[in-house]
């Protein structure tokens, strides 16, 4: 998942915000209304406005896209062939390997060579996809979709607020965007006291950051509370959010956390609202479809499977039946927020969230993870490691008092929960590795999976 909360305050001085507003404002300002404007609509309209979307960029990309052109020879049809959702549907999903193997031919014809910027994933799956994007104008965009967002929430732009992230300075001060950006690399014993000593002088509105990052800085303090009277809003980005870890910052900062989700790709953006833990999915960001592991919708409510998506804002670089790799749920009960937005109930994860069982089947790693937490309160940190089908490595970061009791409750409580499909041994460090982007992962999945055969 890609982290777009992370560009928001990118800029060392925070001037990036000011400049993109200034530049691209119309970009910014004509999607932020048009987003307000229309956040009441029907299902009827939504659908209608999303149809004509799809068949605008199938058109474009036919006329100017020579990977997509060539495509459309090959099946022997034209844009104005699709007719239906089901004629969509039928298109071929795309996948990264395509994407790298074909870079140049998806960038559109129509657009002049400065607006193409480059950019790439993070790569946190192993793979770095690079592609294009429309300079400046992506950003502006996105601006506004945060910036209703963070509204949702009683939060303003401009409002104090902390950014726990990955980043090598340790932390730092950006008077102008009034944010204490601190360092998730740096996450020591030394350092979290310092953390927690800056984020109570500054008592921000809210604070954005990972959710394993959040969670570890309130774990790290002994009071019940760290006494943040402003605080509104915890916004949780980069990460699947665990129901375990949202309930227990909800209950240590008193406030509500929100959940977002999105890519760099820009072909889907959601969000939590002010009234459910739905992510509301932005109808006019991106159509978003959900594929089981044969490569059929999914439309039925609690079903999961892996989001595919085709991104409204992505003509420069199309993206079109786009394989994410994460797997979601859909909700079809209505938000009391009253959008009609599609609902996604959970986002539980990336395909290699998944664990293998001795029986080659996928086991969903939600639910696992917050019975590990709960089997003992002497581990600092702990992160599962599968290489072998079966078979699961539980490295642990102790704290004192750590026994031979915590480590058998450990075992058995995940022998109830998985059975004979899985064995388990526990190994003990002094450090689990972030990832390139600061990140802590739960899970490391060396076994390539692959959702969709």
């Amino acid at each position: 998942m890609q982290k777009l909360w992370q560009h928001l305050f990118n800029e060392d001085t925070g001037l990036g915000i000011a400049l993109t507003t200034l530049f691209y404002n119309s970009s910014y300002q004509n999607t932020y209304k048009f987003v307000k404007r229309t956040e009441r609509w029907t299902i009827e309209q939504i659908q209608r406005y999303q149809w004509e979307q799809l068949t605008s960029l199938l058109t474009h990309a036919y006329e100017h896209v020579p990977y997509y052109r060539t495509l459309f020879k090959t099946q022997g049809i034209t844009p104005k062939d699709i007719k239906l959702l089901e004629d969509f549907q039928h298109l071929p999903i795309l996948g990264k390997e395509t994407i790298q193997e074909h870079t140049n031919e998806f960038k559109a014809t129509n657009y002049p060579m400065y607006a193409f910027e480059e950019t790439n994933t993070g790569g946190s799956t192993g793979f770095a996809l690079r592609f294009s994007i429309e300079k400046g104008v992506w950003f502006a965009k996105h601006l506004a979709y945060l910036k209703i967002l963070l509204e949702q929430a009683g939060c303003n732009v401009m409002d104090k607020s902390v950014q726990l992230i990955g980043r090598e300075k340790t932390w730092e001060y950006r008077p102008f965007s009034r944010t204490l950006v601190l360092s998730s690399y740096q996450m020591t014993d030394l350092n979290l006291p310092r953390y927690i000593k800056k984020i109570r002088r500054l008592q921000p509105h809210y604070i954005i950051g990972y959710p394993s990052a959040i969670t570890m800085l309130a774990s790290s303090t002994k009071q019940d509370t760290m006494k943040l009277e402003r605080l509104k809003a915890i916004f949780c980005f980069g990460e699947t959010i665990y129901d375990w870890q949202r309930e227990f910052l909800e209950t240590y900062f008193s406030c509500r956390v929100h959940g977002q989700y999105g890519h760099r790709e820009q072909c889907v953006f959601a969000g939590t609202c002010e009234k459910s833990n739905a992510y509301h999915i932005f109808p006019d960001y991106g159509f978003v479809e959900l594929i089981d592991r044969n490569g059929y919708p999914i439309t039925k409510e609690g079903q999961s499977g892996e989001i595919v998506a085709t991104g409204f804002h992505t003509g420069i670089f199309p993206f079109i039946r786009y394989k994410t790799g994460d797997i979601a749920t859909w909700s079809m009960h209505p938000c009391e927020c009253g959008r009609n937005y599609p609902l996604l109930k959970s986002i539980e994860g990336r395909v290699q969230d998944f664990m293998v069982s001795r029986t080659s089947r996928l086991v969903p790693l939600m639910g696992v993870l917050q019975l590990i937490s709960k089997s003992s309160a002497h581990m600092k940190e702990y992160q599962l490691y599968q290489e072998q089908e079966g078979e699961l490595i539980l490295n642990i970061v102790k704290k004192d008092g750590f026994s031979k009791d915590d480590a058998r409750q450990i075992k058995d409580n995940i022998h109830k929960r998985l059975g004979d499909e899985f064995s388990v041994s526990l190994s003990y460090t002094n450090h689990i590795p972030r990832t390139s982007r600061g990140k802590y992962q739960f899970f490391v999945q060396k076994l390539p999976i692959k959702y969709i055969v």
